[in-house]
């Protein structure tokens, strides 16, 4: 028998689809790990309606001139990366993954944190209904 699930039971899972951003960065870590680091922009204006701007100095989205965009941070590691080294700007993708926060000190004493999507599965995203049936079938296999 299964045991119940907890209440107190986290699931930290991601599936994100959207085109990649002008900040894509290919690098190795110190100890050679190749990281690919980009922002995935999610929202176009043909989908979201126009919303006025949030204003404050942390802000995780802005308009564009015709509509609303959320840029979300993907970072791939290891064979997932040197794998997707390819990626250019504008590519639409399908990110799955996991969120995370990472904090650091500036040199100036200042905390910093960010919350990332760190990738498990980066694939071209060429048609809405091949994404659709992708996700369908992968979710339909995890159940079974």
């Amino acid at each position: 028998m299964t045991p119940a699930p907890s209440s107190q039971m986290a699931i930290n899972q991601v599936v994100l689809t959207g085109r990649v951003a002008k900040n894509l960065k290919f690098h190795h870590q110190p100890n050679g790990t190749p990281v690919l680091q980009f922002s995935l922009e999610l929202n176009s204006s043909e989908n979201v309606p126009e919303i006025p701007p949030v204003k404050g100095p942390q802000d995780s989205w802005r308009l564009k001139k015709d509509g609303h965009r959320t840029l979300v941070p993907i970072v791939a590691y290891g064979t997932l990366a040197q794998s997707r080294s390819t990626i250019q700007t504008g590519d639409h993708l399908l990110v799955e993954g996991q969120l995370n926060q990472r904090q650091w000190k500036t040199p100036e004493g200042a905390i910093r944190d960010r919350i990332e999507v760190i990738a498990s599965d980066l694939r071209p995203v060429n048609n809405l209904e091949m994404m659709k049936n992708d996700i369908g079938n992968d979710r339909c296999e995890k159940e079974r």
